[in-house]
């Protein structure tokens, strides 16, 4: 995007993620409207981005052309929204008559703390249920609903296809390469959602456990850089976060917070992502706990990469010229990972250093194994 049509971008998601007026002088004058509403497809935040055009004055806002696919589009976001609270209903009922008991994580437990929480566009749902029992949580969730389509499984969870939505078990709530940060989050892990005890919510009709607060505000975070180092983020998990950060301020233990953060040693992306947070998404330096953010050059570089790749990364790289056969995919994938390793280096030398080897290690080990 050009500078100008950035602006407008941030200033459309910025009303619609604080429910604020857009700033109107930027809209008095000829507005791309389809590179806008591409960007917030990119970043799957075309939901709020809608609301932020919903603020506008009839007259400054799209032509009829381009705001009726739109509202198909959010008629869309809104069905998958319904159809992801109806099987989390479902799920959760069986899990809990089964003797296990699930926590969920972000997803439609943030959903709650957007302006129009079904304009928030529905990825997929996260349970975690540990290791203890994660193998039976598997075997329940194998026998619920129609398979649509192929079921895989990484060192955190197994992925499931059901109903038309996907379903994640967890047995980690998230993991990292850096094998240093990965061990020390998985110790926190276990204090909040072991130890700790979960909080009770009711979110559309269904009394679902949610993570402690505090855990919620380092994971949300935790989560988005796992993301960002290991191959790109979108702007929907930096939203998440912020709008967690506002909502839950009051309950934040932010002394406790702080030190974790540098338990972690994740200082770097903390400011990194807190002064994007602020800068770019509105949110108030008073709800940041330590709020110190980086330099410009490193918060421009990061967003002009979040900008680039879309959500997850999705953007980045050309999948089609994916080979189809094993080998291949492998080095495609291996070339994708060090084209993104070179791309953000210098943000956290030695965290990626550390985490690359243990990434090689696995990927030649994985290779060799293969019959």
């Amino acid at each position: 995007m050009k500078a100008e049509e950035e602006r407008c971008f941030f200033s459309l998601l910025r009303a619609g993620l604080w429910d604020k007026e857009a700033d109107l002088q930027l809209f008095d004058r000829p507005v791309d409207w389809q590179v806008l509403l591409e960007q917030g497809r990119k970043q799957t935040v075309l939901g709020v981005l809608a609301d932020g055009i919903g603020k506008l004055p009839p007259a400054l806002r799209p032509p009829s052309p381009i705001l009726r696919p739109l509202q198909q589009e959010l008629l869309q976001i809104r069905s998958g929204h319904i159809l992801l609270n109806h099987v989390l209903r479902e799920i959760w009922e069986k899990l809990v008559r089964a003797g296990i008991c699930p926590v969920l994580l972000k997803g439609q437990g943030v959903a709650q703390y957007y302006v129009c929480p079904e304009q928030r566009q529905c990825g997929d749902i996260d349970l975690y249920v540990g290791p203890e029992q994660y193998d039976h949580a598997c075997q329940m969730l194998k026998k619920y609903g129609k398979s649509t389509g192929g079921e895989s499984e990484s060192s955190k969870h197994r992925h499931f296809h059901r109903n038309g939505v996907i379903i994640e078990i967890h047995r980690l709530a998230g993991t990292l390469s850096d094998p240093l940060t990965n061990k020390r989050f998985q110790r926190l892990t276990r204090t909040y959602l072991h130890e700790d005890g979960c909080r009770f919510e009711k979110l559309k009709g269904t009394d679902v456990s949610l993570p402690p607060v505090n855990f919620d505000a380092l994971f949300l975070f935790f989560h988005l850089v796992g993301h960002f180092i290991h191959g790109g983020v979108g702007l929907r998990q930096v939203c998440d976060w912020a709008l967690f950060l506002s909502a839950r301020s009051a309950d934040i233990d932010k002394e406790r917070l702080s030190r974790e953060i540098r338990f972690l040693r994740l200082e770097k992306f903390w400011r990194l992502f807190g002064g994007i947070a602020v800068d770019y998404l509105g949110l108030s330096g008073d709800m940041f706990p330590d709020f110190f953010p980086a330099g410009k050059k490193e918060k421009r570089r990061a967003m002009a990469l979040i900008l680039e790749t879309g959500n997850f990364g999705h953007y980045f790289f050309d999948h089609s010229l994916r080979p189809k056969n094993y080998y291949g995919s492998k080095l495609y994938w291996f070339y994708c990972w060090i084209r993104w390793q070179m791309e953000i280096f210098s943000f956290a030398p030695w965290m990626l250093l550390r985490g690359g080897l243990v990434y090689f290690r696995g990927s030649i080990k994985r290779v060799l194994a293969h019959k």
